[in-house]
């Protein structure tokens, strides 16, 4: 793999800008102006191209040629844009600070820590010492998969008491240090308990436990905040003009800018996952102590940039707890036959008599954190399904002939493809797609990766039923006589398991993005890093989903389970296209 970051400037999806469509028109080139058609976002919709007739696009353009407030000169370079210019000129992605890559490093080294800790953990709970598959406690499929659940449900969790305290006590910039101490403790003890002359039955499972419970502290608390703090590092908010290096004309966008800087700092955290997987070859060559002292010293160096760069960040001061205002307003819309506006001052004091602290403006705050809350409530069904390659894909690699890769290594093919498919998307589809003034708004593309994860699982269930089908353990793997005391697999390739990860890749780049786009730009001001808890919650809403699942995560129900969880899907994607597919197109519209 190059060790060269892809350039992805170019390729940002444009039509995440809610008004752009309605901002830009083709710019002439005898005015040189920025014209790129690989960076232009859609203009209207295949029904307005046929309304629109070409004298009315030749009347655009001639009026932006006589249009005298066009700057001519470098002096212009970075003044705030006219609305003329924000109409007529492209908008491009805005030169990045320093502090946002900083905060990004921060949030990079975490993931890898987790992904490091995570990784070799289902082996570590669920096989004995001395098989084929290496292992410490010797827990079983069921209980190691329940552990891991339970780690992933506690980071989900404790993420929404986080952005309470973010928002309204310490700040986003003191939860993540204090956050970040958390979790490296945590690692610390899964290290230090994993040592060849600690391991014993007891210690070690007690070590577990209580770094499990530190490890989903931190990580719930740091990564929800993470995520708001970075885009809060960029704080340009007008629209300005900018003088290219041939002369052309452009105007940066906020709203570009931020997609920019998360779709590099999940590819960023993508590599960090190729990485971090690699693991499992110290696990089975030298030892799980190993394994985890590589995530523990991460963690430890995951402070360093937030503690160092602490006096570049920008900070915002805490606001004041919304929460019980937030619970009072619903209330009363709730009274007032479930609508929002019965909650306004105004309707309140004419209707009840009583004065309320808050203004219209915190209502139609609350509208877009419930409008953006709705869409985000199909998603616990994606992450039940997505959250399988922590455990039972991996015990799955564990029943086939995997060639001396490690069964939890496997996971790095997930990486690897997210590395190759997050800059194809990027630099060849949506270009693509704004070319031919195609409209992919947010809810078509969550759309798109829940189609692709449906076909994944529908995939996994055919993978397993093979499996069963196969000697020498048939539906038994590695537990007949003759697996030879469980060291001999099903005869089946492990590489059958390749296109599973590539569709998670691909559902990830289309879900995991956008959703964390959508839940950051719909976000009110002061709900930000709430509505990113909300959006973390519901991942760990599918995985105590996965709870449910415990009775068929055994030998020989797994068949069972997998086609359980793709018509499940395959249900919650046309769910989500049915009930919000008419967002996009007053996106669009407007």
């Amino acid at each position: 793999m190059s060790s060269i970051m892809p350039d992805l400037r170019g390729s940002v999806d444009l039509t995440t800008e809610s008004d752009l469509q309605s901002r830009l028109v083709m710019a002439p080139q005898d005015l040189n102006l920025s014209y790129n058609t690989d960076a232009r976002a859609p203009f209207s919709s295949p029904e307005a191209d046929q309304r629109n007739s070409l004298s009315s696009k030749g009347q655009d353009i001639e009026a932006a040629a006589t249009n005298h407030t066009i700057p001519t000169s470098g002096a212009d370079d970075g003044r705030v844009a006219t609305e003329e210019e924000v109409c007529n000129l492209v908008h491009v992605v805005d030169k990045i600070p320093t502090r946002v890559w900083i905060a990004c490093i921060a949030g990079v080294l975490e993931r890898f820590a987790w992904y490091g800790v995570t990784a070799p953990l289902q082996n570590y709970l669920q096989n004995e010492p001395g098989g084929a598959v290496p292992g410490v406690l010797g827990l079983r499929q069921a209980a190691a998969s329940n552990i891991v659940n339970a780690l992933i449900i506690g980071s989900y969790i404790s993420s929404a008491p986080a952005a309470v305290i973010a928002d309204s006590w310490l700040g986003r910039c003191k939860t993540m240090i204090y956050s970040a101490i958390v979790e490296a403790i945590g690692a610390t003890v899964l290290f230090t308990t994993s040592l060849p002359a600690v391991v014993n039955e007891t210690a070690t499972l007690a070590g577990v436990i209580i770094a499990c419970v530190l490890l989903a502290i931190g990580s719930g608390a740091f990564k929800t905040t993470v995520v708001p703090f970075i885009a809060d590092q960029y704080d340009e908010t007008e629209y300005r003009i900018k003088i290219t290096k041939d002369g052309g004309i452009v105007v940066t966008s906020r709203e570009l800018t931020i997609t920019y800087i998360y779709n590099f700092f999940y590819w960023c955290v993508n590599v960090a996952g190729f990485v971090a997987d690699c693991t499992p070859l110290l696990e089975r060559y030298v030892g799980f102590w190993l394994a985890y002292l590589i995530p523990c010293c991460a963690m430890g160096l995951s402070l360093s940039p937030v503690i160092l760069g602490h006096r570049l960040f920008l900070r915002a001061m805490p606001n004041s707890n919304v929460m019980p205002q937030a619970y009072t307003a619903l209330k009363y819309a709730i009274m007032g036959g479930f609508k929002m506006d019965a909650a306004k001052p105004e309707t309140q004091l004419h209707q009840h008599g009583r004065q309320v602290p808050w203004e219209d403006s915190f209502v139609e705050d609350l509208k877009r954190c419930l409008l953006t809350c709705r869409v985000l409530l199909v998603f616990p069904i994606h992450w039940l399904c997505y959250n399988q390659t922590f455990n039972n894909l991996i015990s799955q690699a564990g029943q086939m002939v995997t060639y001396g890769i490690p069964n939890d290594m496997m996971k790095i093919a997930g990486a690897i493809s997210g590395i190759f498919v997050a800059p194809f998307i990027q630099k060849l589809l949506y270009p693509c797609l704004t070319k031919r003034r195609i409209s992919f708004g947010p809810i078509a593309k969550i759309t798109v990766g829940f189609i692709a994860l449906t076909l994944s699982m529908a995939y996994t269930t055919v993978v397993q039923k093979l499996i069963y089908q196969t000697g020498p353990c048939y539906d038994a793997p590695l537990e007949c006589a003759a697996s030879e005391d469980h060291t001999i697999p099903n005869q089946i390739s492990v590489f059958l398991q390749l296109p599973i990860y590539f569709g998670g890749a691909f559902a990830e780049v289309f879900c995991l993005t956008t959703g964390t786009e959508y839940a950051y730009n719909q976000a009110p001001k002061s709900m930000k890093t709430l509505v990113q808890a909300i959006w973390l919650g519901m991942a760990g809403v599918g995985t105590i989903l996965a709870l449910a699942f415990t009775p068929l995560t055994k030998d020989p129900n797994l068949v069972t389970m997998y086609a359980i969880l793709t018509g499940l899907l395959g249900g919650a994607t046309i769910l989500l296209w049915t009930l919000f597919r008419s967002l996009d197109t007053l996106k669009m519209e407007s």
